[in-house]
């Protein structure tokens, strides 16, 4: 399938598999740490990427799973992205935008819409993507703490 240039350029940036370790916390909860792993997989027929994203928090009893996304990321050749994603039960639909910024690629999504789980107002996601890493912060909006706030941040290296 043919991109615009500049669209494949951020593809290949974001293709692979990326380790890494990550923050959580909210005013409802408890802070935590989390190791990662999220993978960009491209299917030459279509023009959205398939991303995993799982999740790992330490326990007392070891390391449990603590969260587990999959969905599809597209990015336009207008600068405009949209992600669709299933997690924990519910599904969530995200629009923005996506540009090079100075060495790295910046996509800035927002929550247009999610189903299953009624808490959840609204979130954003900030994703810099650039040669050997990739950072990102996740804010949420919830009924029980209706500001938007920081609920995740993580830093991963890739890995292939």
């Amino acid at each position: 399938m043919g991109r615009n240039p500049g669209v494949s350029a951020v593809v290949s940036a974001l293709l692979g598999v990326w380790e890494g370790n990550g923050e959580g916390g909210y005013p409802t909860i408890e802070p935590f740490s989390y190791r990662e792993t999220t993978k960009f997989v491209e299917r030459k027929d279509h023009p959205a990427l398939h991303y995993e994203q799982r999740t790992w928090r330490q326990t007392s009893d070891g390391e449990a799973v603590s969260h587990w996304e999959t969905g599809f990321l597209r990015l336009h050749s207008d600068g405009t992205a949209t992600m669709l994603n299933a997690q924990g039960g519910r599904a969530e639909t995200m629009t923005g935008t996506w540009q090079r910024h100075e060495d790295k690629w910046q996509i800035d999504l927002t929550s247009a819409g999610y189903a299953g789980d009624e808490r959840v107002i609204s979130s954003t996601r900030s994703i810099q993507v650039s040669p050997n890493a990739i950072s990102y912060e996740m804010l949420m909006k919830t009924t029980a703490h209706p500001e938007l706030t920081l609920h995740l941040r993580a830093d991963l290296a890739t890995q292939s």
